[in-house]
């Protein structure tokens, strides 16, 4: 069935009768459906916007009444002015008015026909004008869009530039990328020739949500890089959600390059699922982020080196003489207290003498990892030197650290070390050293106790915790023992 051809628009009639209106509708009966309206009995503006009209033929004594008042529609309607007799206004005064011919007897089908030319010539060059505008604004919209992105790219790139620490620099892109998509969290995993990863996880999260991300990053990982990581270090993000749901869920996963080569992935947790556009946006966002994600890793790796023991990955010395001031001042401040433990391997030189330093070497990583699985998240452990580590315990009483320390004891005398088939038993001797507020302490003083407490504890028999006795725990002492008045 062949599909009709679409209806032209019509002409309308105001207010003419007579030969007039006669002779435009023989005029146009062939182009036009042609519809009359007396003055009394107007379109609507709905009627006309449903029409549109291709032209309005209106007899000038009705225009006249109309003049005063006139229709919003009328106002913009293609319209062409009917003389009936003889006087015609001058064609500057009608073109002023808005229409677009005047039609004067006599009123031969030619001159009808060339006024709707006129206004079909009108009609279309309204709609390239719209076109046009149309086009133009489309064009104005997209340009809006394209600067509001790359403002969006620029201030991401900013922020991240501001920062070499990638803790810092994860939150940052999780906060930015939060005000334009529905974002709850970023994750990131990283990796270099070693086969130990770097996972960056939000520190609020619960304990499961935690566990769960961590075995996703790793998995991830694994896939990446097409092997599993043996070993990986686990850093906190600042923020995260408590009552985040354990899984993972919807993720937008961003791998990242430098140099053609992978060196690790972020995974943007999402509350829905993201539209192309927002998707090219996100990718486009991070992948730009890649080389600052780079330089802050590296940086990471050379603050290791620099802040922390080669051979156990504990903090170095240098990292803990700044800390320990650092408690110092802080809790001197906040008038609270704190505890230093300071730990010796039992018979050290005697394991190097027996099995070899490669073997004694073995024995320090596997004290290391005893002690530092036995510690609170907010404890600070270090290789003080040799085969002695220092321990921080923030906020902590000389009861609760004696028990955390009788605890740590027991941890490294009931596992062995091993060596080339052989097994190697470790033993620890500790020393005890607290800070209280009041005390008049400086870190070598406090180092000091420590080491008194430590060698106490090695000389009632080694694998024995001891607890240092300060100048004041004396004189408090002697002062209760009534020898001291005062």
């Amino acid at each position: 069935m062949r599909k009709s051809a679409k209806r032209p628009p019509p002409v309308w009639l105001l207010g003419l009768a007579g030969q007039p209106a006669k002779r435009i509708r023989l005029a146009l009966s062939e182009t036009a459906e042609v519809k009359r309206f007396e003055l009394r009995d107007l379109p609507s503006q709905s009627e006309y916007d449903r029409v549109d009209p291709l032209a309005v033929f209106v007899d000038i004594s009705t225009w006249r009444d109309l003049d005063r008042d006139l229709p919003v529609w009328l106002k913009t309607a293609r319209r062409i002015l009917v003389v009936p007799g003889t006087e015609a206004p001058d064609r500057e005064e009608v073109l002023a008015k808005g229409f677009l011919a005047c039609l004067t007897p006599p009123f031969g089908k030619a001159k009808i026909v060339a006024a709707l030319d006129l206004a079909r010539e009108s009609a279309g060059l309204f709609e390239d004008i719209t076109r046009m505008l149309g086009e133009a604004q489309r064009e104005r919209d997209q340009m809006v869009r394209e600067n509001s992105r790359l403002a969006f790219f620029q201030h991401m790139l900013t922020r991240a530039m501001s920062t070499l620490e990638l803790p810092a620099l994860l939150a940052a892109v999780r906060d930015d990328l939060g005000r334009a998509l529905p974002v709850s969290e970023v994750l990131g995993v990283f990796w270099g020739e070693s086969a130990e990863s770097e996972i960056f996880l939000p520190e609020n999260l619960p304990v499961q949500a935690k566990a769960a991300r961590a075995e996703y990053l790793l998995d991830l990982a694994a896939r990446l890089r097409g092997s599993p990581s043996r070993s990986y270090r686990s850093h906190p993000v600042p923020g995260g959600d408590k009552s985040a749901p354990a899984e993972p869920g919807r993720a937008l996963l961003v791998p990242l390059h430098h140099e053609n080569a992978a060196f690790g992935c972020l995974s943007v947790l999402i509350h829905r699922d993201l539209a192309k556009q927002e998707q090219e946006t996100a990718r486009l966002a991070l992948t730009q982020l890649a080389p600052c994600l780079k330089n802050a890793l590296d940086y990471l790796r050379l603050k290791r080196r620099a802040d922390r023991d080669g051979l156990t990955g504990l903090f170095n010395r240098r990292s803990l003489d700044a800390r320990l001031d650092q408690e110092l001042k802080r809790h001197m401040r906040h008038r609270d207290g704190f505890c230093l433990l300071m730990a010796d391997l039992d018979h050290f030189k005697k394991v190097n003498d027996t099995f070899g330093h490669l073997a004694g070497d073995a024995v320090l990583r596997h004290a290391a990892q005893s002690l530092e699985a036995g510690l609170r998240t907010t404890d600070f452990l270090a290789r003080y030197g040799g085969e002695e580590f220092a321990v921080i315990l923030p906020h902590t009483g000389q009861a609760q650290a004696w028990i955390l320390a009788e605890r740590l004891r027991r941890r490294v005398a009931a596992t062995s070390a091993r060596y080339a088939g052989r097994t190697i038993p470790i033993t620890v001797s500790i020393g005890l050293a607290s800070f209280t507020p009041g005390q008049a302490s400086t870190p070598a003083s406090l180092l000091g106790l420590a080491d008194q407490a430590l060698y106490a504890a090695k000389g009632v028999g080694r694998n024995n915790v001891s607890i240092a006795v300060s100048r004041e725990d004396v004189r408090e002492a002697v002062r209760d023992s009534g020898l001291l008045a005062g």
